[in-house]
């Protein structure tokens, strides 16, 4: 689990699209921070540059912020969404939540698979497959880790690991439903060829005739 990471925040005195604009060409992002002492939302901006280094080193859902505010006092802090540009992927703008000492938060974590080189499953002529890359937790601020790690190394062919499996924190509850599949190793799919002279080759012969007499 990483340390928090420092972010300033700083007074947005205007909102709107045309205002959002002037900020994204100077270098900032748009942003709202909310939570229970800021229930209808404080408009604030910071700058893009620092932000998307901290982004580029970690999973955004488990980035854990110390945020200092507009005047001066230091909220952690989650980031709740980020509204990306549909075409260029870019950030238009970033929701913060407000987390409380001592009371946990929902956080949907990373799955993040270990030793898969040296899967047995695998090794015995199995394909790893996986079905989900996210859990969700609900947990204590201080102990939100960047990704759970699930180890691949002793699972066997045609078996698998569930979400219940999984070591959380201390003061961590699964929410995602126990059951649910994670990962697991399976046959090879091998596709069935169908045998000269059968209808199913015939088929398939006039079809591509057919193709060729009209190009």
């Amino acid at each position: 689990m990483s340390n928090f990471v420092s972010l300033n925040l700083e007074t947005r005195e205007t909102t709107g699209k045309e205002t959002n604009k002037k900020l994204r060409k100077i270098g900032y992002l748009p942003a709202v921070f909310y939570g229970h002492d800021y229930p209808e939302g404080l408009p604030v901006k910071l700058e893009e540059r620092p932000f998307m280094m901290q982004l580029r080193h970690s999973h955004w859902e488990t980035l854990r912020i110390d945020a200092t505010m507009p005047d001066g006092k230091v909220e952690m802090a989650l980031i709740r969404d980020l509204q990306r540009d549909p075409l260029t992927d870019h950030i238009l703008h970033v929701d913060f939540y407000q987390m409380l000492k001592g009371q946990k938060v929902r956080v949907v974590v990373p799955v993040v698979l270990v030793n898969k080189e040296s899967c047995v499953g695998v090794k015995a002529g199995g394909v790893l497959e996986v079905v989900a890359r996210e859990v969700e937790i609900e947990v204590l601020p201080r102990e939100i880790p960047d990704a759970i790690e699930v180890d691949v190394a002793q699972l066997q062919l045609g078996k698998s690991i569930s979400a219940k499996q999984c070591a959380l924190p201390e003061s961590a509850s699964l929410l995602t439903d126990p059951n649910e599949v994670l990962v697991l190793v399976v046959e090879p799919r091998v596709e069935e060829e169908t045998a000269p002279g059968t209808p199913g080759s015939m088929e398939v012969e006039v079809v591509q005739k057919g193709k060729a007499r009209e190009e």
